[in-house]
């Protein structure tokens, strides 16, 4: 026993505001991170049946840029090749950045086609330091709210 009165057992207030602190943090660190995958990854769609447009006119694809496009013939199931269509990324279309596609070839106009491509999303960091970055400051909560939880060990412990 302490001879000043004090009690051995550590004060249950820093366990409360530790436990507290740990658990809206983890809260936050969940959303957060969700929210950065949107950020910085890019989405695979496969074989997605389109409408395709008219002859000469365009039609709206997901997303804000698209890579590695391949269109296929729905009804025939023949590849149709990239000289039949043209893909346009970053179009500004009714206020919203996407990609465009046209067609120009009357011999796919008007059908179903089954597309496969991969695209960012309107919140897609197009920076590759941002995209970094953006990790990073998840990686760094992580890392404080661990040395959080052990900061009162280490005080009791050492008595720092």
């Amino acid at each position: 026993m302490n001879k000043k009165g004090q009690s051995q057992v550590p004060q249950i207030g820093v366990f409360i505001g530790l436990f507290i602190v740990l658990l809206v943090g983890l809260i936050l660190l969940q959303s957060s991170a969700q929210n950065v995958g949107d950020v910085v990854n890019t989405v695979s769609v496969v074989n997605d049946t389109f409408a395709a447009p008219a002859n000469g006119a365009s039609a709206n694809l997901q997303g804000r840029a698209a890579a590695s496009f391949v269109a296929i013939n729905a009804s025939g199931g023949e590849i149709i090749a990239a000289g039949n269509y043209t893909v346009n990324d970053n179009q500004v279309v009714n206020g919203v950045v996407q990609v465009t596609l046209t067609v120009d070839d009357t011999q796919y106009q008007s059908i179903n086609w089954n597309v496969s491509y991969v695209y960012e999303p309107e919140t897609f960091i197009g920076s590759s330091g941002g995209r970094a970055l953006a990790n990073l400051i998840i990686l760094m909560f992580a890392i404080a709210l661990v040395v959080l939880s052990i900061l009162p060990v280490v005080r009791e412990k050492f008595g720092v």
